[in-house]
Formats: structure tokens, C-alpha cells, sequence
């Protein structure tokens, strides 16, 4: 019976035509999405000629990957010695000829360099100048004592020390290089894309249950044999479900418009390549992985919520309002308030900026246990999203009976 009704709630959701609209208008998004994405990549030719879209994304990894492999002591002494030498040459400007020469292919390593000798400071490229060959041969020495500060400095409890000596332990050294070119230029476009269809799917699941509120007839659907039982959780199963569709076709979609064109080199590269002291070790791909799963995570909790809130107002306008407010509103006050910065960096809102968490050595403790902010967060509004289904309902089932 539940089958059916499932079938049922399934087909009046999508043959809405203002849900049809709004879901095609989302893909849409996401195809644009991943055509912009490819169109921003910026390739420098050895002849000086700036190439955009298309191939540029493969034909810069190509070139970058000029230094794939383990990235020694000496490929960095290497790369120091040319930059340097072209500084020399030239003062002004590098020609953009050289720059697709030289400069280009080994641009992101260059600033893993500088990352590692600024763990604390602004952006500085001039360090690399000042850098001699044999402290460039000497980088991951002074990476390592680097580290071992990092942990003394936010490791403010023998626990959260352990915990980011434990994460400093896992980075293989010397890393093993390989252009990113293609995850990194996804991850803005992702990250914006999460936060649309966390906002979307939110949107979309008050028509599940306010349509009988809508159409004044929930005195018919709660006099069912089943309107009480079988119904309701059917309605919960087609949010569910609705959810998990309309999320991983549109990110499937967006990737794999992209990376079918861009590539997918370097996955398997060291995250911290991209940003040396991060406490989370994993590989791009992993990362990438990290948000897309953390953006699904994100639409879920936006569907339970909004169900449930639609459910208490018996109405979708102040239920549809608050994906927006949760993804979109609350980064922005979380940054004019940065007193709660604990509060908001536990908040939803953090599956909308993951790019600039994933930076952060934020680390929290309960008694001795010491834990990231991201997989807490993650297992956070996973057990949420399972904890509010019952109260959904529960509260559905009860509408309109007496309390005795």
C-alpha cells in the first residue's frame, strides 16, 4: 500500500508544472555552472598566446604536469633557482612568452612554497625571493618544525596537540605532485551550487505537504483510512527521495560536463599542496568528494526542516523562507558577530563555505575527546536530519485532533 501511495505522492510532485519549471531551471544552472567553469581556465601558450575554454584546462594540466611525480627537495631548489633568476631578468614583468615557457607550469608550486614559509602571515610572494637555493632544498624541514608550531599553537589541550600531531603525521613526504587545474576551478562553482539546490530543494518540499492546506482539502486526506499513517510517511519517503534525485543529477550534471572536458588530474594530489597546514590530510578528490557529500548533507537537512516547519505553519511561506535564511543570510551574520563565532561555526551554514573551513584548524573537545569541526558538523546534521523525520510525523499525524 505504502508503494503506491509513494508512487502516488511521486507523480503529483513532479507533474507540478511550477516544479518542473523550477527543477529544469536548476539543471540549467548547473549546465551553465560547469560552462563557465571550463571558460574561466586561462592557458598561456610558449609563444606568449592566452587561450581560454575548451582545451585550455587540459593543455595547462599538461603542462604543469611537467613536474608530476614526487616533489623533491631538489625539484624545489630547482623551481626557486628559476624564479628567482627570472626576477632577475625580469623586474618589471615577466614577458607572458616566459611565463608559458617556465613560470606557468610550475605556478602552483611556487605557492605551496609560499604557504609553507607564511603559515601565520598574509600572502607574501616576496618571500620567495628572499629565499636562497639551499633554503628552498631545505623546505621540508622547515615544513615540518613549521608543523610541530602549529600544534603547540591551536593545540590548546594535550587532547586537540594529539589530534593535530596525529592529522601533521599522516602528509607523506616528499608529496607527490600532479596538477589540480580542474578541482580547482570546480570548487567555487560547487560550493555556489551546493548552496542553490540546498535553497531549491528546500523550497520544493513545502509543495509536499501544504498542498492539501492549499487546496482546503485536508479534511479529506486526514479521513483516509490511511491519511494518518501510510500517507504521511509516504509524503516523508517523496521528500526524501525528490531530495536525493533532483541533488545528484544536478551535481552529476555539473561534474560531469566539466571534468569530462577539463580532466580529472589530480585527484590522488595532497590537499595540502594547496594549502600546506590544513589538519585535514587528504587528496583533492577526497576533498572534492568531502563538499559534494557535504552538500547532500546540507540539502537533506533543508527538506527535514522545511517539512517540518510546513507541517507546524500548515503553509509554505515561512517554511520556504528559511533554507535561504540558513545558507544564505546567517554566513553574513555570522561575520558581523564574530563574539559566536563557536555557535555559527556549528551552524548549517558552514556546508555553504567549506572551501574556507577546510583552512581553518578549528578543532573542539568534550571532556577528552577532541574532534575536526567538519566530520562533527557532518555527523551533526545527519543525526538531525533522522532526529526531526519522527517529529514531521508526528506532528502531521495529529493535526486537527482534540487533545484529550
Amino acid at each position: 500500500m505504502i508503494e503506491m501511495m509513494l508512487k502516488y505522492e511521486l507523480k503529483k510532485f513532479f507533474s507540478k508544472r511550477i516544479n518542473q519549471i523550477i527543477i529544469v531551471i536548476v539543471f540549467l544552472i548547473g549546465i551553465i555552472g560547469a560552462l563557465l567553469a571550463i571558460g574561466s581556465v586561462r592557458y598561456v601558450d610558449v609563444e606568449g598566446r592566452l587561450h581560454t575554454g575548451g582545451m585550455a584546462a587540459r593543455h595547462l594540466s599538461e603542462d604543469q604536469n611537467r613536474w608530476k611525480g614526487e616533489l623533491t627537495s631538489k625539484e624545489i631548489e630547482q623551481i626557486v633557482g628559476d624564479v628567482k633568476e627570472l626576477a632577475n631578468d625580469y623586474p618589471e614583468e615577466i614577458p607572458n612568452s616566459e611565463y608559458g615557457r617556465t613560470g606557468q607550469s610550475y605556478e602552483a608550486i611556487t605557492n605551496f612554497i609560499i604557504g609553507i614559509l607564511t603559515p601565520d602571515t598574509e600572502w607574501d610572494d616576496r618571500v620567495l625571493y628572499q629565499l636562497s637555493k639551499e633554503q628552498g632544498a631545505d623546505i621540508y624541514t622547515f615544513y615540518q618544525e613549521n608543523m610541530k608550531k602549529m600544534a603547540e599553537e591551536y593545540g590548546t589541550t594535550s587532547e586537540k596537540k594529539k589530534l593535530i600531531e596525529k592529522e601533521y603525521d599522516t602528509v607523506k613526504i616528499p608529496l607527490v605532485y600532479e596538477s589540480t587545474v580542474s578541482w580547482d576551478t570546480m570548487l567555487m562553482y560547487t560550493q555556489t551550487y551546493v548552496i542553490i539546490l540546498a535553497v531549491v530543494i528546500g523550497f520544493l518540499v513545502t509543495s509536499i505537504f501544504s498542498s492539501e492546506f492549499r487546496s482546503g482539502i485536508e479534511g479529506v486526506f486526514f479521513s483516509a483510512k490511511y491519511g494518518r499513517t501510510k500517507a504521511i510517511k509516504s509524503k516523508i519517503l517523496t521528500g526524501i527521495l525528490m531530495t536525493t534525485v533532483v541533488y545528484w543529477i544536478g551535481m552529476g550534471m555539473l561534474n560531469m560536463i566539466a571534468f569530462s572536458i577539463m580532466g580529472t588530474s589530480g585527484f590522488f594530489t595532497p590537499y595540502q599542496i594547496s594549502d600546506p597546514y590544513s589538519i585535514y590530510s587528504m587528496t583533492y578528490g577526497e576533498y572534492y568528494l568531502l563538499m559534494l557529500l557535504g552538500g547532500y548533507i546540507a540539502s537533506l537537512f533543508s527538506a527535514s526542516i522545511t517539512m517540518l516547519i510546513t507541517v507546524k505553519m500548515r503553509g509554505s511561506n515561512v517554511a520556504a523562507a528559511v533554507p535561504f535564511f540558513v545558507f544564505c543570510l546567517l554566513p553574513f551574520i555570522g561575520r558581523m558577530f564574530p563574539g559566536g563565532a563557536i555557535f555559527f561555526d556549528l551552524m548549517p551554514s558552514v556546508f555553504a563555505n567549506i572551501i574556507e573551513y577546510v583552512k581553518k584548524p578549528l578543532i573542539f573537545q568534550l571532556g577528552g575527546l577532541a574532534f575536526r569541526q567538519l566530520p562533527f558538523v557532518m555527523l551533526l546534521y545527519s543525526v538531525l536530519f533522522i532526529i526531526i523525520l519522527p517529529f514531521v510525523y508526528r506532528v502531521y499525524r495529529h493535526y486537527g485532533l482534540k487533545k484529550s
